[in-house]
């Protein structure tokens, strides 16, 4: 169990390290906070310090900021840390929810690292299906058809699909991921769809080691995997047809791949509510 002082004295300096190293644009500095192989290190390998602007809201311009809730959780295996940015000259402990920001952390190597960084309180994570509801209930767009520049419907655009990162070079490994990232932005997939499809591809390539042929016909068929597990209407033909290849590559790619990871699991191994776990357990 982890007591009061612990969260002050060693887990919460960490959030404020990782914060002060966003802001100094640092991404050396920043690395040093998250677990390897964790989605907040995949956000910084793929998009690079300034996709953490959004994620922890240092976006909204505050001056200041301050710890609400630390709650852990498997018998303190995980703490996730909450914590606003209220407005100034609010009243103490005066904040919406626009203002929260969760940080989930663990212990590793006898110090605590970040797992994972969600733009939301503790008991309700923002995650794609949220952010969409949002964005289509809300005026989304200016006139020009623009996201309007209010700093708190940026993290909504992320996950929600309609804000594009500039992607890193180098957190695209092989030509798949070339067509597939770049392609899943242009139709509006969220943040998260588009790691956990780097995600899937990895482990795909990690255990079967394909053949590296038609790097088209592989992105299609991950897309399609993800339009299946966002529930998206999608037939395979069109997704081929996005790619620019045929059917009768893109089909086969698709059914090794679903063969190779069980992909009747997929939805719980790729869910946004197991993600912390399910990143720790691949690096025990």
């Amino acid at each position: 169990m982890v007591n009061q002082e612990t969260v002050w004295q060693e887990i919460w300096p960490v959030v404020e390290g990782f914060i002060e190293a966003t802001l100094g644009e640092d991404p050396a500095g920043a690395a040093q906070h998250l677990l390897p192989g964790s989605i907040a290190a995949d956000c910084l390998d793929l998009y690079g310090i300034y996709v953490y602007d959004i994620l922890l809201k240092t976006v909204l311009g505050r001056p200041s900021l301050g710890l609400t809730r630390a709650v852990e959780t498997e018998n303190g295996r995980f703490i996730h840390i909450e914590y606003a940015w209220p407005e100034p000259g609010s009243a103490a402990n005066s904040y919406t929810a626009n203002d929260v920001v969760t940080v989930t952390l663990t212990r590793h190597e006898e110090q605590w690292l970040i797992l994972e960084i969600n733009p939301s309180a503790i008991d309700l994570p923002l995650t794609g299906a949220r952010a969409r509801g949002v964005l289509a209930t809300g005026q989304t767009f200016d006139e020009e058809g623009k996201i309007p520049g209010e700093a708190w419907i940026l993290p909504f655009a992320l996950y929600g699909g309609l804000l594009k990162m500039q992607l890193r070079p180098a957190g695209l490994a092989d030509p798949v991921e070339e067509a597939l990232l770049p392609g899943m932005q242009e139709r509006r997939y969220g943040m998260m769809a588009q790691i956990y499809a780097r995600r899937l591809w990895r482990q795909f390539i990690n255990e079967q080691d394909p053949r590296p042929d038609h790097p088209a016909s592989w992105a299609a068929a991950v897309e399609y995997i993800m339009g299946e597990l966002e529930l998206r209407e999608l037939t395979q033909a069109a997704v081929a047809k996005h790619y620019r290849t045929g059917l009768s590559r893109m089909a086969p790619r698709l059914k090794q791949i679903k063969r190779a990871l069980d992909i009747q699991k997929m939805d719980e191994r790729f869910s946004d509510v197991q993600s912390a776990q399910i990143v720790l357990e691949n690096n025990s």
